[in-house]
């Protein structure tokens, strides 16, 4: 299934890496070079049904160090619109952001540079802490089709 994502890096060169690899995976990619981009192509994309806000980006991508606007504002910008939005913190900051996360919602995850871009297409791709907490919260029915109990119901032992 293709994603799509809002890649926000400073460095054009591997914004270019994301891009092809990302886009060679299938997936939809946009790249912006600043915080400020980001919000500004973020807030564009969103969408309102039913009084419910919707983004057109499945994973939002930060660079903690940017210009105009850090990561870590723009995410809480990102989350102030739109609580759900998955986002991933790439830096080589990590625990400098791990500090701050406190103040997001637990939708957020962080990827410590460097890493390859195997890892950065397992973490969007993967089974995430992120995707597991979803699962959850739509409830096992949802998930698997089976919402009884955890131990299969057959006839009473106590008859």
């Amino acid at each position: 299934m293709a994603l799509r994502i809002l890649a926000a890096e400073d460095s054009q060169d591997l914004s270019e890496t994301y891009k092809i690899a990302l886009e060679n995976r299938g997936h939809i990619v946009t790249t912006v070079s600043d915080g400020i981009e980001c919000l500004q192509t973020y807030s564009d994309s969103l969408k309102n049904s039913n009084n419910e806000v919707v983004s057109f980006f499945d994973v939002v991508i930060l660079d903690q160090q940017m210009p105009g606007m850090d990561g870590m504002d723009v995410a809480r910008e990102i989350q102030r619109v739109n609580s759900k939005q998955r986002i991933i913190f790439i830096t080589g900051y990590g625990t400098e952001v791990i500090k701050k996360l406190c103040s997001l919602k637990e939708e957020v995850e962080v990827m410590n540079k460097p890493f390859t871009l195997k890892a950065l297409i397992i973490q969007i791709e993967g089974w995430s802490l992120y995707m597991w907490r979803e699962h959850v919260r739509r409830g096992f029915k949802n998930w698997d089709g089976y919402s009884g109990t955890s131990v299969p119901v057959g006839p009473s032992r106590s008859a």
